[in-house]
C-alpha cells in the first residue's frame, strides 16, 4: 500500500525536519530552549491576569491560573498546526519541484513540531498541579487515549486545510476569522457550566456543543482528567476520533489524487 510504504519512507525525515525547525526557532534567542517553558508560563500571568484582575472573569474558578494554562497549551497545538498548515505545500514548493514529499508528511512535521511544544505544556501543567497540591489520581493516565484522538482530529482538519490552500490564496485569511470565533467559543478561559441543565430545540445544548465545538470538548476533558480527577467521556471522544479518522481519509484522498495539480496551480 502505497501510503504504508511512504510513512515506512518518509516518517524518519518529518522527524529529523521537525526537530530541525524547532532547533531554528530558537537558534537566535539569547534564552535558547528555556523559552518554550518560559513563554506558556508567561502567557498564563497575562491572560489571568487580564481576565481576572483587569475583566473580572471567572476568578471563582479554583486555580484560575491552571485552568488557563491547560486551555492555551491544548488550544495552541489545534490553532498552531492548522494554521501553518494551509500554506505548508506552498512553502515548500521549491524543495517539491526537486524531489518528491508525499504532502501528508508536510502537515506530519508541523504537527510534530507543536506536539513536542504541547507536551513540554502537559509537563509544565503536571508540575503546576504538584506545587499547588493538586491530588493525582488513576484518571490522569486517561490523558494518553485523549490525546490520541486529538491528534488524530488535528492531523485530518489540517490535511484538508491545507489542500484546499493550495487552490485557494486567501484561504489562509478565512482560516485565521474561524480559528478566531472556535478560540472564544472552545472555554479557554471559562467553564461550560452555563450550557448544563439548558435546552436548544428540545436537545441538550452542552451536548450540541460537545458535538459541534471539537476543541471545547477536548480541553474539558484534559482539564476533567488531570485537574478534577474525573473519567474521560469515552462517547464522546469516540465520536470525534471517527470524525478526525473521516477527514483523515478525505485528506489523504484529496492530496495523493491531486497531488500532481499542485505544481501547476503554483
Amino acid at each position: 500500500m502505497r501510503l504504508v510504504n511512504d510513512i515506512k519512507k518518509f516518517s524518519r525525515y518529518a522527524w529529523y525536519n521537525a526537530v530541525a525547525e524547532l532547533k531554528a526557532q530558537v537558534a537566535e534567542s539569547y534564552l535558547g530552549w528555556l523559552w518554550w517553558i518560559l513563554d506558556p508560563l508567561l502567557f498564563m500571568f497575562v491572560y489571568s491576569f487580564v481576565f481576572v484582575t483587569i475583566r473580572g472573569g471567572q476568578s471563582n474558578i479554583e486555580h484560575f491560573p491552571l485552568f488557563v494554562f491547560i486551555g492555551l497549551t491544548f488550544w495552541n497545538f489545534f490553532a498552531s498546526t492548522v494554521q501553518s498548515s494551509v500554506n505548508v505545500i506552498r512553502s515548500y514548493r521549491a524543495v517539491l519541484m526537486k524531489t518528491y514529499i508525499p504532502k501528508f508528511i508536510l502537515v506530519l512535521m508541523l504537527e510534530l513540531v507543536n506536539l513536542i511544544k504541547m507536551m513540554i505544556g502537559l509537563g509544565l501543567s503536571i508540575v503546576i498541579m504538584a506545587f499547588l497540591r493538586i491530588p493525582f489520581t488513576v484518571h490522569m493516565l486517561e490523558v494518553i487515549p485523549i490525546l490520541f484522538v486529538y491528534i488524530i482530529l488535528t492531523f485530518g482538519m489540517s490535511l484538508v486545510v491545507a489542500h484546499i490552500g493550495v487552490y485557494i490564496a486567501d484561504f489562509n485569511n478565512i482560516i485565521t476569522v474561524v480559528l478566531r470565533l472556535l478560540f472564544y467559543l472552545s472555554g479557554v478561559f471559562f467553564t461550560l457550566d452555563a450550557f448544563e441543565g439548558k435546552v436548544f430545540f428540545g436537545q441538550d445544548l452542552l451536548s450540541i456543543y460537545n458535538m459541534i465545538i471539537p476543541t471545547g470538548f477536548i480541553i474539558k476533558q484534559f482539564r476533567e482528567v488531570l485537574m478534577y480527577g474525573y473519567g474521560a467521556n469515552y462517547s464522546r471522544l469516540l465520536y470525534w476520533l471517527i470524525g478526525g479518522i473521516i477527514l483523515t481519509v478525505i485528506g489523504l484522498y484529496l492530496t495523493y489524487k491531486h497531488e500532481n495539480n499542485y505544481m501547476k496551480v503554483l
